[in-house]
């Protein structure tokens, strides 16, 4: 059954709104000790039945929008903060709707005709059903990110819901009437989606667009022991924890079971630390700006040398040879 990663920061968020994470993980029959993990994941069942049980906890009717529109919130997590860098609401929405499912199992279907863009949340898992208070939280969410980094009064053009909330607090916040529907639909007007974002910042979404675009592909086709490790390392390289004792024990395993699963697959812990090193040096080299020794110092090499032998022995090339011929 597919797991999905969740941010170990979600005890301290929901704390900052009075509510409990270890009350909503037992309300929801999921380990309480989830998020004391070194990477906390859930099943899709789970993640519904948590975010069911977070609003049943909720100190008030409109925790909702209190909590989506928090300070801050854009940098709740990778896929986030990637699409508030983005350079209007076309663009947010879009990449919003590729990298949603690294979230959790969620998926946006986003289509524009008429002068509208429109965005359907769905559950990734045809046999789960996304819990009115997730519904909420992600209209509100994706309202608030399109007002706060255009710094305008956005407003939808329609919304529809399975539930639509009793009071009218929440159709206040979103500024349009919400029609009872079988779908949990979006609309805003494409002339909204053209204002630019003023948290646009390329450079930023080019640190991280390869480990978005490698975990996504990891969901999408690769379900293999290998691939966990290559996720794990893009995560771990800028902080120095490359060894296969740090991912052993970012993934929950011993480091001969990680020695012994890679083994069965055909390939070593160094092959992959090499391989994931080479294609986000690649990256760095052809999309931006850096130095070699700040290329090195991301991929977790202690001396520069170091990087520069093994990058010639990948390419047959000096890195600054390499980008030359490759830049974008």
């Amino acid at each position: 059954m597919k797991r999905y990663i969740l941010d170990r920061d979600y005890p301290r968020m929901l704390a900052a709104f009075g509510i409990s994470a270890e009350e909503a993980l037992r309300r929801a029959g999921v380990p309480e000790d989830t998020f004391a993990h070194e990477t906390p994941t859930m099943t899709g069942e789970g993640y519904f039945s948590f975010m069911e049980a977070v609003g049943e906890l909720a100190p008030d009717r409109n925790a909702a929008v209190k909590m989506a529109s928090a300070e801050g919130i854009e940098q709740f997590s990778p896929p986030i903060f990637a699409s508030y860098c983005a350079a209007d609401g076309r663009h947010c929405i879009e990449r919003l709707g590729r990298y949603k499912r690294l979230i959790g199992p969620m998926e946006f279907i986003v289509q524009e005709d008429g002068g509208a863009l429109s965005v359907e949340m769905t559950c990734g898992d045809a046999e789960l059903t996304m819990p009115a208070f997730l519904v909420e939280v992600e209209f509100a969410f994706l309202v608030n990110l399109l007002r706060t980094a255009t710094k305008k009064h956005i407003v939808p053009v329609f919304a529809s819901m399975q539930e639509v909330p009793a009071d009218e607090a929440f159709a206040e916040y979103l500024g349009c009437v919400i029609a009872a529907a079988p779908r949990n639909i979006l609309g805003f007007s494409s002339e909204d989606m053209e204002v630019p974002f003023v948290s646009h910042n390329d450079a930023m979404w080019s640190y991280f667009e390869p480990e978005l675009g490698r975990r996504l592909a990891e969901l999408e086709a690769d379900e293999s022991f290998s691939a966990r490790v290559r996720s794990a390392l893009v995560e771990a390289l800028p902080a120095g924890e490359c060894s296969a004792d740090d991912i052993a024990r970012r993934l929950g395993v011993s480091r001969r079971t990680l020695q012994r699963r890679l083994s069965e697959e055909g390939t070593t812990f160094q092959k992959q630390l090499n391989h994931t090193r080479e294609l986000l040096a690649k990256h760095y080299l052809s999309t931006t700006v850096m130095g070699t020794d700040e290329i090195a110092y991301l991929l977790g090499y202690l001396e520069l040398n170091s990087f520069l032998r093994a990058f010639s022995s990948w390419c047959g090339e000096s890195p600054s040879e390499w980008r030359k011929s490759h830049r974008e």
